[in-house]
């Protein structure tokens, strides 16, 4: 057997076997495949920078499942990183069942890195209702009367001066569903605040008209905008090792692909 039969009849275990150490080796450690950061992105890494630590406060609102988590953590992270790198104290509200369980987890990542609750941030809770809940919240956040924590929220102080949704210096809303539109209706828009927006992926086109009419002032788009995010605040973790892997997954096959259809080539001129 010539090496182009070799080629065209490469066994499917040695193509498994490279595709994993592909995608092996940048999950274990980011190797740095250059990535553009998209001007949505930029957007909200550029508001955040420009917050004052010693008067601002942004609300987090995370809105997604474990269905979401792999596209939708990575960004909650690079956000929350970003906001304690500055100083700026959040808020955490959910309008979605799932979301204490996310909230919790970007909790513990944070009080590991020496950040205080109820100081440098808090997390409320699941306020029921969808739309309408997040109607009552923008107009009284006393409307959700303790935190996840049992804490009375008008305790905490992270709340201190916070009585509406216009005393937040931005809203920062990660989603796997279309609650966006809600928070366009009844708090950006008739409020006047600005609101920023982290989606997966497949709801980005969506959600584009809002961002081009300014309505929404940035997008993180997906796991790709966790690791553009990841690389503006010098900080490549695992969106950024996702993204490699999966790149490295395209190169590798890509690389198959070439080698099948050079050897097919070579072999009809023979």
């Amino acid at each position: 057997m010539n090496w182009v039969t070799k080629l065209q009849n490469i066994d499917r275990r040695i193509i498994y076997c490279v595709l994993l150490i592909a995608l092996a080796i940048p999950l274990l450690r980011p190797i740095g495949i250059p990535l553009a950061v998209n001007p949505k992105t930029r957007a909200i890494y550029n508001i955040i920078e420009n917050l004052n630590p010693a008067t601002d406060v942004v609300m987090l609102s995370l809105d997604y499942d474990p269905a979401g988590i792999a596209e939708l953590h990575p960004q909650a992270i690079a956000v929350v990183t970003h906001l304690a790198n500055r100083g700026i104290k959040w808020v955490g509200v959910t309008f979605m069942p799932d979301g204490p369980m996310m909230m919790e987890r970007v909790a513990s990542f944070l009080e590991g890195k020496g950040l205080k609750y109820g100081t440098d941030f808090a997390t409320l809770g699941y306020m029921p209702g969808g739309e309408n809940a997040i109607r009552l919240f923008a107009l009284d956040t006393l409307s959700i009367p303790v935190d996840m924590r049992g804490n009375k929220t008008a305790d905490l102080p992270v709340m201190k001066g916070i009585t509406t949704a216009k005393d937040f210096a931005l809203i920062f809303q990660i989603s796997g569903f279309q609650l966006y539109e809600a928070y366009v209706r009844q708090v950006a828009d008739p409020m006047n605040v600005r609101y920023v927006l982290g989606l997966v992926t497949v709801s980005v086109p969506i959600a584009t008209p809002f961002v081009n009419s300014g309505q929404i002032k940035g997008l993180l788009p997906g796991l790709r905008g966790a690791a553009e995010y990841e690389i503006l605040i010098g900080a490549p973790g695992a969106a950024a090792s996702m993204m490699d892997a999966q790149s490295m997954g395209h190169l590798v096959m890509i690389g198959f692909i070439v080698l099948g259809n050079v050897a097919f080539l070579w072999g009809k001129r023979r």
